[in-house]
């Protein structure tokens, strides 16, 4: 074989070696776009191909491809770059970057092309990764900055430049973060947070920084040291935060001074209203003592009307006596201390429905009250509210051929409701909202009681956080529930 001709198969040899060991996927196609070569990445990529046509292999078309790039080199002679996508049965879909070049004979003429394809998937999935993180960057209400190893702004986002009131983030790219804050606060970082942050790679805490109009503001900042010395900075404004924190602390102030207040009058009402009740029974017994002694002595020279004058005055200071120890109950409910147990409100039930039945030998009363109902309270405040319920209930009912009185529990908006129901006169319900107030009474009721049975339950449940209410209709009887 001539040197020349043994030099040349030497050449087309190393060529083929160097071909087989680069890592991209590498083809020859000839003028016709039939394969005529693939070196092993290529094969591995594409499948093997030999003798076909790269559009049928690749395409499965019976024809070149509109736009072939091969063909535009054929045509041009000029290299051709291209991205594209291909679905695999392995793999799903992927991406690859394809090079296309001419290639010619000894002469010049193109004889054929080559392609390189290089499978860009993960760089292409990366991208894509990158640019969701990076809107999500952008959007987002706290500002986001990268800085070089020099403390110089690489990227910002535009919340970031917002929060130290520049227009665009470009105005910061290039300068460094020492400029957004006074000297003092440098002084501060240097000494306090600066160590921190390179010996621990992160610092989070709060500073307080300035706007590009020299104004002042208080902020939070999350420092996080990079792999290459730079710092990922995360900045929020909390102006808004402490002057909320201001107006709380003030309100907690004069809260705590209306709590203050509030309490010393409650204390100085209920002083009023036990001095008052204690004072009124003086008089009281005075009138009702010097009535007695009227009729004990001059019973017989007084006219019949004057005596009937005398026994009302004298009934009247009993009823005057009985709305001061009621009064002085519902004082001290406010003033007692809660003994929280569990507490079987069915057994005082009973012993209420019992002690009722015992002032009325004569009525005809069913009580219907349900087994095993217990409650998480004061016992004796809770005892206070069955008697008044039930109480209400046996006055109300007064008249009835057939009574019944019933007391049991329900749910009621997740919870547990309380209630005690009877069929007797019943109320309506434009007066439910007055039920509570004191020295109200039911329509109906007469001039027995004094009003204050209903409030007094008010204040106990109240006490005990939960809430009270009553439905009922005229003639059709009413349900009184409350809550613990």
């Amino acid at each position: 074989m001539p040197k020349q001709a043994q030099a040349d198969r030497c050449v087309e040899i190393g060529s083929k070696a160097i071909l087989d060991a680069i890592g991209d996927a590498i083809s020859i196609q000839d003028r016709d776009l039939r394969i005529v070569y693939q070196n092993p990445a290529h094969i591995r990529l594409m499948g093997e191909h030999l003798g076909e046509y790269c559009y049928a292999a690749y395409q499965q078309k019976s024809e070149a491809c509109q736009g072939c790039h091969l063909l535009q080199c054929f045509a041009d002679g000029e290299i051709h770059r291209r991205q594209s996508s291909a679905v695999k049965p392995d793999r799903g879909v992927i991406h690859v970057e394809i090079v296309s070049a001419p290639v010619s004979d000894a002469s010049g003429a193109i004889v054929g092309g080559i392609e390189s394809v290089r499978d860009v998937t993960d760089r292409v999935l990366m991208e894509e990764r990158l640019q969701k993180q990076l809107a999500a960057i952008e959007t987002s209400m706290d500002g986001i900055a990268i800085l070089n190893s020099e403390g110089e702004y690489v990227y910002l986002n535009h919340a970031h430049a917002e929060v130290y009131g520049y227009p665009a983030a470009a105005e910061l790219i290039g300068k460094s973060w020492r400029c957004l804050y006074e000297d003092d606060e440098l002084e501060r970082f240097q000494r306090d947070v600066l160590p921190i942050l390179f010996e621990r790679g992160a610092w989070r805490g709060e500073a307080t920084g300035r706007r590009a109009d020299g104004s002042r503001f208080p902020q939070e900042l999350s420092l996080t040291i990079t792999k290459d010395g730079g710092i990922i900075c995360v900045v929020r404004d909390i102006s808004d935060l402490r002057q909320s924190e201001s107006q709380l602390r003030l309100l907690n102030l004069d809260l705590q001074a209306r709590a203050r207040e509030l309490t010393a009058v409650n204390r100085e009402l209920e002083s009023f209203s036990y001095t008052v009740s204690h004072d009124l029974r003086k008089p009281l017994t005075v009138i009702k003592g010097y009535c007695e002694l009227i009729q004990e002595g001059c019973g017989s020279q007084l006219k019949a009307d004057c005596g009937e004058y005398l026994k009302e005055i004298c009934q009247g200071a009993d009823n005057m006596n009985l709305l001061i120890d009621a009064l002085l109950r519902f004082s001290r409910i406010s003033r007692s201390e809660l003994h929280q147990q569990t507490v079987d409100l069915s057994a005082i039930a009973t012993t209420v429905a019992a002690e009722l039945g015992m002032t009325e030998p004569g009525r005809r009363v069913t009580f219907r009250i349900a087994e095993s109902v217990t409650a998480e309270g004061d016992a004796d405040l809770l005892r206070v509210v069955l008697d008044n319920l039930l109480g209400n209930a046996w006055k109300y009912t007064r008249g009835k051929e057939q009574a019944v009185i019933e007391f049991g529990m329900m749910g009621v908006e997740g919870g547990a409701a309380y209630y005690v129901r009877d069929n007797g006169w019943g109320f309506d319900m434009a007066h439910a909202g007055q039920l509570f107030a004191p020295f109200l009474r039911l329509p109906g009721a007469g001039a027995e009681g004094y009003g204050i049975g209903l409030a007094t339950v008010e204040r106990i449940v109240k006490r005990h956080g939960g809430k009270v209410w009553a439905e009922g209709e005229p003639g059709k009887g009413a349900t009184v529930f409350f809550t613990l």
